[in-house]
């Protein structure tokens, strides 16, 4: 069993993962609304059950909270760049106190930014439709880094084509990248491993 805080949405859920997916992955697009739960509440639930923390709301935990789940042993972190307030500086920072997922839903952050703070051990989830990359971007930052990409705007086939080559992840929302079946196929059938389909 695993409990899942959205700041703040608390859910008991039994999480099937996806192949090589973060288990946050998903759970960070929710929207969220607050709880009573404190910091320290988190950590000693997380003494008996998994904890899946997203922070995608300025000012609830500040960063030293953050770096102290970070340490904490079973609690997987999801951190959204649009939503808090964090410089390119904290994140790297959080990412050196422990591993976290950090959701690239905006455009604050040069690539080169990215970049370290990849390097610094940060999971990178890039969302086609804010994150405000170009192509050449992304085929950079992969080039670097391994990372995720969520699309959830149009993509054609020779560009999917061309992120699975480079070792890109992507994610398909099937509703949003305008992506036919043969397209995803194709893809598929190149490297099963690096493409996800979702609704």
């Amino acid at each position: 069993m695993t409990i899942f805080i959205f700041p703040f949405i608390l859910l008991l859920f039994a999480w099937n993962s996806l192949a090589a997916l973060p288990p946050q992955f998903s759970e960070c697009f929710v929207e969220n609304s607050s709880t009573n739960l404190s910091v320290t509440d988190l950590k000693d639930i997380a003494r008996v059950s998994k904890v899946t923390y997203c922070q995608n709301q300025v000012g609830l935990v500040g960063k030293p909270e953050t770096l102290d789940l970070l340490r904490s042993p079973n609690i997987q972190v999801g951190i959204s760049v649009s939503r808090t307030s964090y410089t390119a500086t904290d994140f790297v920072d959080l990412a050196r106190a422990g591993s976290y997922v950090l959701y690239v839903d905006g455009t604050r952050l040069p690539l080169a930014d990215l970049i370290t703070i990849a390097n610094a051990g940060a999971q990178l989830v890039v969302v086609s439709a804010s994150a405000g990359l170009s192509k050449a971007d992304l085929l950079a930052l992969a080039a670097a880094k391994p990372f995720i990409l969520n699309v959830n705007s149009l993509l054609t086939r020779i560009d999917l084509r061309d992120y699975v080559t480079a070792g890109i992840q992507v994610v398909i929302r099937a509703s949003q990248s305008g992506l036919s079946r043969a397209d995803i196929m194709e893809a598929a059938q190149a490297n099963a491993n690096m493409v996800t389909l979702m609704p």
